[in-house]
């Protein structure tokens, strides 16, 4: 983005502008995606935020009530561009860790792929009902969590489960989380996998200019 900071924060964004309905049935399919948009930090509903736009330079302006987050998105040629003007953005793992409340009851809504190549799998299996007893930082997953299914002690990626309790506090932080992690987390396992490409691509670029 070619402004700073503190240029997109003196910026005005006061212009009319209407938001673009999906079709019934993107809409339906986003559902079942789970990539609902959302707060860039907490993964706060979409509609819940404060949204400016500024037509001249065709950016939106969006405020969190729930984290105090401010942040500026511009669409470009190959996706949207964000800076965030205020606030951090969350360590999960370090968050939910310290606000969850444990332990607590869940339901499992996606079970691993081991379930459908190993004949004697013993692990969690959708729509079992588990308890959380703590959540981890994975390299891979994210947040994983540790939960209980009967005596047994399982590792589950915390996205997959459901807070029993819809009215707890716990179900609004791990569904604010998912939210979250469906639009706008990419693994660390991922982003080292893309960084090693891309220094392979620029070692073969070194290599082939010495020919």
């Amino acid at each position: 983005m070619k402004f700073t900071k503190e240029e997109l924060s003196k910026m005005d964004f006061n212009d009319p502008f209407e938001l673009e309905e999906s079709d019934e049935e993107e809409d339906e399919d986003e559902d079942e995606e789970g990539s609902e948009d959302c707060c860039i930090v907490c993964g706060n509903i979409f509609t819940n935020l404060k949204i400016g736009y500024n037509a001249k330079e065709e950016m939106f302006r969006y405020e969190c009530a729930n984290c105090d987050s401010v942040y500026v998105a511009k669409g470009t040629q190959t996706g949207v561009e964000m800076i965030l003007l205020k606030g951090e953005h969350r360590n999960w793992p370090d968050y939910l860790m310290e606000k969850l409340k444990f332990p607590f009851d869940v339901v499992i809504t996606e079970e691993s792929d081991k379930a459908f190549f190993i004949d004697d799998y013993d692990g969690p299996r959708r729509w079992n009902k588990a308890k959380v007893l703590d959540v981890f930082y994975s390299f891979k997953y994210g947040v994983e969590a540790l939960i209980r299914i009967g005596r047994k002690k399982h590792l589950h990626i915390l996205a997959w489960v459901e807070v029993a309790d819809g009215n707890s506090s716990n179900y609004i932080e791990v569904e604010n989380y998912k939210r979250w992690r469906e639009r706008h987390w990419l693994s660390d396992y991922v982003a080292a996998v893309i960084d090693a490409f891309g220094k392979g691509d620029d070692s073969n670029d070194e290599d082939d200019e010495d020919e």
